[in-house]
This record gives structure tokens, sequence and C-alpha cells, in this order.
């Protein structure tokens, strides 16, 4: 199965592939999801994540999320790499 860590970067891509879904019933709240599905919806994120280890423990690879839209944040080479500004 692999490492928690790559087990947790799965699932942030199956929660982010299913996030057009549960943005039209479900904008705003948390979410557990693992296995590829959601586990539960909540209002905020620390119920989200008792809810979350009291059902499958710490370090077992789930994902928590707000339901929201996202839109990356272009960053230029100049950015990424320090280079100076002439």
């Amino acid at each position: 199965m692999g490492t928690v860590s790559e087990k947790v970067l799965e699932e942030t891509k199956l929660f982010r592939a299913a996030l057009p879904a549960l943005l039209a019933k479900h904008r705003g709240q948390w979410v557990v999801f693992k296995d590829g599905s959601v586990r539960g919806f909540h209002d905020d994120e620390k119920s989200a994540y008792v809810a979350a280890v009291q059902e499958f423990g710490a370090g077992t690879g789930y994902v928590i999320a707000p339901v929201l839209e996202t839109h990356p944040t272009p960053v230029t080479a100049a950015v990424m790499f320090g280079l100076a500004c002439a």
C-alpha cells in the first residue's frame, strides 16, 4: 500500500477529483476523505479532525479539507529561484 505520506498524496488527488461534485451541496463544510470516498462532513476543522482520529486513528492516511474552490497562485521563476530583479 505504501507509506502514510504516499497514501495521503493519493487521497488528496482523489479528493481534488471529487471536489467539483462536493461543492454543489457541501460548500464551506469540512470533509474527511479516505479510501477514495467521503467519510463525513463537518462544520469546522476541529470536529472533522476529532471524528477522523476517533474512526481511523492517527497517521493512517486520510485527508481533512475544506470544501472550497481553490485557485493555484502563479509563481514566477524569479520568485521560485530567488532571482533579483534589475
